[in-house]
């Protein structure tokens, strides 16, 4: 890759970002040098392109089956993994598996479908083998999962926003690991002037105004800019705050440090019975995605 050419790529990575609305022009400022920053250094995490595609696909009514099935296939690793994944015990209960792509999709749903498509997505940008990059994954799998069940409250369904929302709610740490490791290694769970200290810019801004170039939902975003807000936040930002903190009762923190009683959440939610089904339901929902 000759230089005119990364240097194109890295405008595209750092300076043509949307802007959040709910981001001050201080903010968005920071981020953008920021972003700049670590683009020069190293590649800025993002989705493979196929599944981002079939992402955004599952997202609209009138897709068809075939088309999104069509666009999955295209990526052999991808197209084996939903298949894999929808025709478990987990998705199925007593049906038979599916055989192709497009009965995977009916069998299951689009919904279930875009859930698979968005962990394997967020899978993809932790590196395999680097550990930090390990333990973030597993803490963002573990919040997600927590997110799901106590989306299960108000009748969200499985695979909806905060599920979405927990699995990406620290991927700003991931990219402060890649910006520096040694300074990332130095930071508690959350300290927003240590932060900005190393960075220039909290993890939750980093992670909020990145996934939102990724084409997630910016109510998403929104809650990920919004998790580490105290007294806690209602409604989604709250949902993930509270999935953060069952991720870490079950040994599966961003950090090895203690964080703290969790602060009143505005659900009538059964912690105890959360945190149980996700001790339960990890090991088999991180065997899927290594």
């Amino acid at each position: 890759m000759n230089q005119e050419t990364q240097r194109g790529e890295r405008a595209e990575a750092s300076g043509n970002l949307p802007e959040a609305t709910w981001q001050s022009p201080e903010t968005r400022k920071r981020l953008l040098a920021f972003l700049d920053k670590v683009a020069q250094k190293c590649d800025l995490p993002t989705p493979p392109k196929v599944a981002d595609r079939a992402i955004q696909l599952t997202r609209d009514p009138r897709v068809r089956t075939a088309e999104v099935a069509r666009v999955i296939a295209s990526d052999t690793a991808l197209a084996a993994q939903v298949l894999r994944i929808s025709g478990s015990a987990t998705y199925l209960g007593r049906r038979d598996p599916p055989r192709t792509l497009e009965d995977a999709i009916t069998t299951v749903g689009f919904q279930i479908v875009r859930r698979i498509l968005i962990v394997a997505a967020s899978r993809s940008v932790y590196l395999v083998g680097d550990r930090v990059g390990e333990v973030l994954w597993e803490h963002a799998l573990a919040t997600a999962l927590a997110a799901d069940e106590i989306g299960q409250v108000t009748g969200e369904s499985r695979g909806g926003m905060g599920f979405i929302a927990g699995l990406l709610h620290d991927v700003g740490k991931l990219v402060f690991h890649l910006a520096d490791a040694a300074a990332f290694t130095c930071l508690p769970f959350f300290d927003e002037q240590g932060e900005k200290n190393l960075f220039g810019v909290t993890h939750a801004e980093a992670g909020s105004y990145l996934t939102e170039t990724w084409g997630i939902e910016p109510a998403v975003a929104k809650a990920i800019s919004e998790h580490h807000v105290r007294p806690v936040c209602l409604g989604l930002a709250g949902t993930v705050a509270t999935a953060d903190w069952i991720a870490h009762q079950i040994g599966f923190g961003s950090v090895q440090a203690e964080i703290g009683p969790l602060e009143t959440i505005d659900e009538p939610v059964d912690l105890v019975a959360v945190v149980e089904r996700v001790a339960k339901a990890f090991e088999a929902e991180r065997a899927f995605f290594n």
